[in-house]
Order: structure tokens, then sequence, then C-alpha cells
């Protein structure tokens, strides 16, 4: 009886002491949200600083190039691909770091930013009160719409003004805070700024956005989507010293409606947390990058004024997943789990799919792709356990559409791409030889790599090269006619 006793005054004492939490004041406001922002650009500047210097990547951004121009030469579409650049520059290039090479221009942004918290948002004159746990700031344009002493520019005042902009600060577990911007007079709350010990987040709620909208420019809401749903994030988590993860996630499934004027277009993508993570670890010079995609839709009304017209058109991809680390002095790459989701993915009009899509479908549908670099300079590419994609595509209805020009070979077909065998299949780009003639093509290193379609196929041994043929011969399928196997000289 005593031990019951005990146990309920120590349960009421918590529940009761759940709801006593004070509410931060605006020094502690201000002191966390300038210094733990700050700290994290300098953090996030230095790893990525560190990233720019990695050959590792350089290499991969060539092995890649190199590889993309030998495809050039085995088109998937049945006719050769041509490079419409101006300059013939068709290669694929790393993308320029947008971060300062200078750590004290990172670090000028970062005082900056801490002032102006500090000095313009987060001060005893903009409180405006205290609810419950939280304590609520009242943000206008003159502290908004300037950096320092220059006067703010009208126009952004008069812009922030109208939002009725206001901060509602909370002290969360573990030292965190949560900042969560309030617009207009119902105080919709669209956007939430996290903070904790180690991490920063940017939660945005599509809902609140959108009633924030209507409610101060019902004009403009008259342009956003009728049906507006989901949660998104965007994290900044700081692992180590010059170790840092940004994230994205879908925290709640996303849908988006619109109405046009022969139907409904529609857009949805399934919760997925993370959705992709990019880590950088500057000290150990390794970057890391994943992405994890769920099942995503698009529907819209077939178009034109055919007797197709009108027709719900669902585009379904059942997911996209792959990953991928690079480190300094690697040049053996592994892109993991790829994969297109965990089922079927498909096109249909109406009640009727015209294409569908399947990956690895008997093996897991995903597989792991290695990627190195041989001798000769050129990549050698692995797959493990196999590659086998294979597409159906039964366009017939299509040809109700005088606009849709349905090839024949579409029709009703099945088409499938296999490269398996010899343990982990493998195959290289081998460049044209002006002297032999050969255009360039694709070497199978070990395995065998097939392509079949409606009764026809090309069969590419171990040893031999997939070439691109300009015509087909005569008589053959009209699609894999454009392919052979041949000697790779």
């Amino acid at each position: 009886m005593k031990t019951k006793f005990w146990l309920a005054g120590t349960l009421m004492l918590a529940v009761g002491g759940m709801g006593c939490n004070d509410a931060p004041t605006a020094k502690e406001v201000s002191d966390t949200t300038a210094s733990r922002t700050g700290e994290m650009i300098r953090k996030a500047s230095a790893s990525a600083r560190a990233m720019n210097q990695l050959s590792s990547i350089e290499s991969l951004g060539s092995a890649v190039a190199i590889l993309q121009k030998s495809f050039g030469a085995v088109p998937l579409t049945g006719s050769p691909t041509t490079c419409t650049d101006p300059d013939g520059d068709c290669s694929w290039t790393m993308p320029a770091s947008p971060v300062p090479a200078d750590p004290a221009a990172s670090d000028e942004q970062a005082k900056q930013l801490e002032r102006y918290l500090r000095e313009r948002i987060f001060t005893e004159e903009n409180v405006e009160g205290t609810e419950g746990d939280s304590i609520i700031f009242r943000i206008t344009g003159e502290d908004a719409c300037t950096l320092g002493d220059a006067p703010p520019a009208a126009a952004c005042v008069d812009g922030v003004n109208r939002l009725e902009l206001r901060i509602r600060a909370t002290n969360t577990d573990n030292d965190g805070l949560d900042l969560g911007f309030q617009l207009g007079a119902n105080r919709d709350e669209p956007l939430v700024l996290s903070f904790a010990e180690k991490t920063a987040a940017v939660i945005v709620d599509l809902g609140e956005s959108k009633d924030a909208v209507k409610l101060l420019a019902p004009e403009a809401a008259q342009e956003l989507p009728r049906v507006m749903l989901g949660r998104v994030e965007l994290r900044l988590t700081e692992n180590g010293e010059q170790d840092i993860t940004f994230s994205t996630g879908i925290l709640d499934p996303i849908r988006f409606e619109i109405d046009e004027a022969n139907g409904v277009v529609s857009f949805s993508s399934a919760k997925a947390n993370p959705l992709s993570t990019l880590r950088m670890e500057g000290l150990a010079k390794r970057l890391s990058f994943a992405l994890n995609l769920g099942t995503t839709e698009l529907s819209a009304p077939y178009g034109g004024t055919s007797s197709l017209s009108g027709q719900k058109s669902t585009y379904s991809l059942s997911g996209l997943s792959f990953e991928f680390s690079a480190e300094e002095g690697q040049d053996d790459f592994v892109i993991a789990h790829v994969g297109l989701g965990e089922a079927q993915s498909y096109v249909s009009v109406g009640d009727a799919k015209i294409f569908t899509a399947d990956l690895n479908e008997l093996s897991g549908r995903h597989f792991d792709l290695n990627l190195s670099q041989g001798a000769d300079g050129l990549p050698l590419v692995r797959v493990l356990p196999e590659f086998d994609f294979a597409a159906k595509f039964f366009l017939a209805p299509l040809k109700a559409d005088p606009a849709a020009q349905v090839p024949s070979y579409y029709e009703d077909a099945t088409y499938r791409v296999r490269l398996s065998g010899g343990g982990a299949p493998s195959f290289r780009p081998v460049e044209a030889n002006t002297t032999t003639g050969f255009p360039g093509g694709l070497q199978v290193v070990s395995g065998e790599l097939s392509l079949q379609g409606n009764g026809a196929s090309v069969t590419v041994p171990e040893g031999k090269c997939l070439v691109g043929k300009e015509a087909a011969a005569e008589g053959s399928h009209p699609l894999l006619g454009h392919f052979e196997a041949r000697d790779c000289q």
C-alpha cells in the first residue's frame, strides 16, 4: 500500500511539473539563436571548403563524363544520338561550389547574421508577451528590413508589416529551442525553425502556408492549388569537428491538387524521412550522399481533342534510391542500392496501363554499381547481383489520338535489357577507332548482355562489344535492328 501511495505521488509531481516550464527570456532566445546559427554557418563552411579540394570527386566526374560519351554510341532510342551543344562539348562536369573560399568571408557572414538576430529581431523591445511556456516577438518591417544603420526600403517594410509577423519561441528538451513563425491575425504557423544542441532544422507545413496566404493575400491565394498538404524538413546536423550532414525529409505525405478546365491535376509523394542526406567529413576528406524517394505520382487529364481527351493520365514512380561515398585518393566507387522502389512503376490512361517498368524484379529490385578506372584510363563498370530492366509498352490505345504517332514496335511489346552471369557482370566503354572503322561501343568484360523484344534479341557474350547502327537491316526488328554484337576493334 505504501509503495502504491509513493508511486502515485511521484506521478502527480511529474505530471504537474510538465506544465510548469517557464517561457524563455528575450536574452536567452537571442543568445541561443545567434550563437547556434553563427556556429552552424562556420562549421558547415569549413566542411564544405574541405570538400572543394576532394580529388576523388573530380575523378568520379571524369569517369562519368567518359562513360556518358561512350554510351552516345549505343543509343536506346534506335537511332544514334547527337550532341546539341554548339561547341560540341556534352561532357558532364561537377557543379561549382557556392561556399566562399576565404574562411574570413564565412566568418564575417556569420557575425553579420549574429548581430542582426541580437540587435534587430530578438530584442526586449520586440517582446509582445508570453503564452504559457512561450515568449512571443512581434517583428515589424523596420526591424526586419535592414541589417545595420541604413534606412530600410519602404516596399520591404510595407510587405513585412502586412504579414503581421510574430515569432513564438519555446524551450524544448535537451537545451533545444523552437521558433514558430506566425503570420496574420489567425496566427497561422507555416514554418518552424528548431534548434537542438547539435542540429538545426526548418520545417514547413504546406497546409498552414496556404492558410496564411489566403488570409494575407486573397488574390494570390486564387493561384494556389486547391489542396496543399504535407510537411517537409531541411536539417543541418553537426556530427563532429568539420563533420556536417545536410538532410531533407518528407515528414507527412505531400499532396497538391489543382483544378484545370478539363479536370484535376494532382501530385503526391509518400513520407520519406530522410529523403536525402549529404554528409561532409572535412578532416577525413570524405563525402557521402543518399537518396530514398518514396512512391511519387502525377495525374492530369489527357490533352487534345481526341476521344482520349479528359481521361485521367497517371505517371507513377514506385521510388528512387541510391547512395555513394567518396574520399581523398579514391578512384574506385560504389553506387549502392540503386533502385526504382519496391514495386512496378507505370503510366496509365484511364483504367489501362500503357507502360510499365520493373528493375531487377526477381533479384531484390535493387543493384550495386561499382565504377573503377582501368589501366587504359577508361571506366570499368560492375553490377551486383545483376542489371535486369523490363519495360512493357501497350500504346495501341493512344492511336485514337492522331497526334500521338505511335510506332508499331511500341503498340504491344515487351523489351528487356539484362546484364548477368559471371558473379559480378561487368562492361566497359571502348572508344571509336577511325583506322579500323570501329564506331565505339560497350564491351562485356564478364557475364553476358542481352537485349530482347517481341521475338527478337541481341546477345553480347563476354569479350564482345555492343554497338549501334545507323540503319537497321531489311526485315530486322525496327528497334533492336539498330544494335549488333561484334569484335571490339
